[in-house]
């Protein structure tokens, strides 16, 4: 009992003499060996879940007539694909046909065009792949007709004096 109380008393005393900077010693030391264990846990771990993912794949490979067959998923919408009627709100249909080129010229026109390439164009910089239009052999092209409205001359000057009106009072 007396060896008892002496040792209890010597690491008392001991635990009792250490500075401060010793306590931050022995807890940080502490905390990297704790540290060290968890990264060789994770370590061992991400390994067991590799090895599992590699059980799966093979499990897959064994067992394909079981999988969604994704490639007839494909071919069957590329087959049957009919594209939706898309209605338009009064703004769009207004939008549509007061511009330039319409949507539906666009669609027209899209299998139409035929650009062809001069082959013989060699760009400066040989890293560089740019193709130069062949501008001389253009006979199947059919650009659509521009359509232009300019803004009449009254309506220039009307809006020139309302920006002229704004700046003054916005610099009163």
């Amino acid at each position: 009992m007396i060896i008892m109380r002496q040792t209890l008393e010597n690491l008392f005393g001991f635990i009792y003499s250490l500075s401060m900077g010793d306590y931050f010693f022995f807890i940080g030391t502490f905390l990297l060996i704790v540290l060290f264990i968890y990264i060789v846990y994770l370590i061992k771990c991400s390994d067991e879940e590799g090895s599992l993912e590699d059980d799966l794949l093979n499990v897959n490979i064994e067992n394909k007539k079981d999988t969604f067959d994704l490639e007839a998923v494909a071919k069957d919408i590329e087959k049957n694909y009919k594209p939706e009627a898309v209605k338009l709100t009064s703004y769009e249909e207004e939008q549509e046909n007061n511009a330039i080129i319409s949507y539906d010229e666009l669609v027209k026109t899209k299998t139409n065009l035929q650009f062809n390439y001069d082959d013989e164009y060699e760009y400066e910089i040989p890293e560089l792949k740019v193709k130069k239009f062949d501008l001389n052999n253009t006979s199947e092209i059919e650009l659509p007709k521009l359509n232009v409205k300019l803004m009449s001359y009254d309506k220039e000057e009307e809006f020139l004096k309302t920006l002229k009106q704004l700046q003054n009072n916005l610099s009163h």
